[in-house]
């Protein structure tokens, strides 16, 4: 094969990153990802320069695959398209460092090709995106084969267990064209075949049944925080919510009262009566206050709660840089229109948030973008939780395929930890979704609804759930190491 010029190597590269996107939702074609892992691997190894390969790799993996944030910065924070542009722009090469650094590591390290050293550092690089400087943990190459049998890995070692089997079948493929040897195309094949084999925890729906309903109230973002329609916002959703007499839960979405809590109850009092009458439990996002002793201030918080029945709380624990709270707030803070954002003032609970209570019923709760943690929502499962429950307004990026993407993700969290999960929104993907990761109810998206349907609260404790990611990490770690080992014990291939 011949060696391509340095520009269309390049361009290759860029290209190889960006059609990882069509695998994830609402594109569906996992098969990309597959391509993509391809691709970057044998370019790498034609490529002086690991930085530089990795970095526009990088690039034209966020960059197609996170272009939804251009929506948020351009329609809703008031900035014209061309410095929305390259604030995306921005953003999408600067996540594409971290590429940039794992086949920068690979080159150096690895004199010799080594396809196992390789996918090490892949999975070992998706694990720390879950947490580096708070974690961006999107788009992670398992996600976009929620539909095909791999997802059965996901109660045994979480989504990165599926992204390793994703990453291995990609190498074998690779490993075939780049030494001519078909018969591992042949391993590929029986690995698919032999996880298809895997089986599963069965859905237990003997014992008893809740029933919600999930409001979706499609207000418009412009005009969500303009206290003036505060009251008919509420009007909105409290007659949305009597069309569901037979619901045991209502639950309202991700900030549905969009004022403090603690000054909104003499407009939501007459609803929390009347659901209160009607032995009905609502649930709703909103953000609140409370005074700090030890900072001696009042900070706000991101909340999920129960405003009938027994009281409950729930304080989010991840927030979203530039979207709920501003870095370098003192230097940013109304610089441009785009960091003074309503619900970028927030700040984290300063201990951990207790599962939410409603009724009799212990719930695993996350807020919006929180969902996009396996480990923190592992976490919250394991606390003794029966059912997920995830609220979000995803219209900061409607029209976008961010928030097919945070259905996708919100699906493999029901996979990995067997739960049925709720998920209420604002104006679109409002869906409850089985253990197995299938959305068996849904609202169709920029609408109006009111979704009613049950489900089984679970006990059942999954291998995930048990051990977490460890001994995927830890099997990946060992082989690494190996990889090293026999990689410098051969000569390195001549350039």
């Amino acid at each position: 094969m011949l060696r391509a010029s340095s520009l269309s190597q390049s361009v290759l590269m860029l290209l190889a990153g960006a059609s990882a996107t069509l695998s994830f939702a609402p594109f569906n074609w996992p098969a990309f990802s597959l391509i993509s892992v391809i691709a970057a691997y044998l370019l790498l190894h034609r490529s002086r320069s690991g930085w530089r390969s990795g970095w526009l790799y990088g690039s034209g993996f966020f960059g197609a695959g996170v272009s939804w944030v251009y929506v948020s910065i351009h329609y809703h924070g008031g900035m014209n398209a061309p410095v929305a542009a390259l604030m995306t722009a921005l953003f999408s090469v600067g996540l594409g460092l971290l590429f940039a650094l794992q086949f920068c590591l690979y080159k150096r390290l690895f004199k010799h090709p080594s396809p196992i050293g390789f996918g090490a550092l892949w999975i070992g690089f998706e694990w720390l995106r879950s947490w580096l400087l708070t974690g961006f943990p999107w788009l992670y190459l398992g996600y976009g084969w929620i539909d095909t049998p791999l997802a059965k890995l996901a109660p045994l070692g979480g989504i990165w267990l599926v992204s390793s089997a994703v990453v291995v079948l990609a190498l074998l493929i690779a490993f075939a064209i780049q030494h001519r040897q078909p018969k591992t195309l042949i391993a590929a094949l029986l690995i698919f075949t032999g996880i298809s084999f895997v089986p599963q925890s069965p859905i237990d729906q003997s014992g008893r049944s809740i029933k919600i309903a999930l409001i979706q109230p499609n207000i418009s973002q412009s005009l969500k925080w303009q206290q003036g329609h505060f009251d008919s916002h509420i009007r909105q959703l409290g007659e949305l919510s009597l069309a569901a007499p037979d619901a045991q839960w209502i639950i309202w979405p991700e900030t549905a009262i969009p004022r403090l809590i603690n000054s909104s109850f003499d407009v939501l009092s007459p609803w929390i009566n009347e659901f209160d009458r009607r032995n009905q439990i609502l649930v709703s996002g909103f953000p609140r206050r409370e005074w700090r002793d030890d900072s001696e201030r009042w900070v706000y918080l991101n909340s999920i709660g129960t405003l009938t029945g027994f009281p409950s709380l729930y304080d989010k624990q991840r927030l979203v840089p530039f979207g709920e709270y501003i870095p370098l707030e003192s230097w940013l803070r109304g610089a441009i229109e785009f960091f003074d954002l309503p619900m970028s003032s927030f700040s984290l609970p300063n201990k951990p948030s207790a599962p939410l209570q409603i009724g009799d019923i212990q719930v695993a709760a996350s807020v919006c973008y929180e969902i996009s943690y396996p480990e923190l929502v592992r976490s919250e499962v394991k606390a003794g939780t029966s059912l997920m429950l995830t609220v979000s307004n995803d219209t900061w990026f409607e029209g976008s395929h961010g928030p097919a993407q945070h259905l996708q993700i919100a699906r493999m969290r029901a996979m990995e930890n067997h739960r049925w999960l709720i998920r209420a929104t604002n104006n679109g993907h409002t869906a409850v979704i089985d253990p197995f990761g299938r959305v068996t109810a849904q609202a169709p998206d920029r609408s109006t609804q009111v979704l009613q349907t049950e489900v089984w609260p679970s006990s059942e404790t999954t291998m995930y759930q048990r051990l977490g990611s460890y001994p995927t990490l830890l099997s990946w770690l060992a082989l690494f190491v190996l990889a090293l080992i026999y990689s410098r014990r051969k000569r390195p291939l001549k350039h």
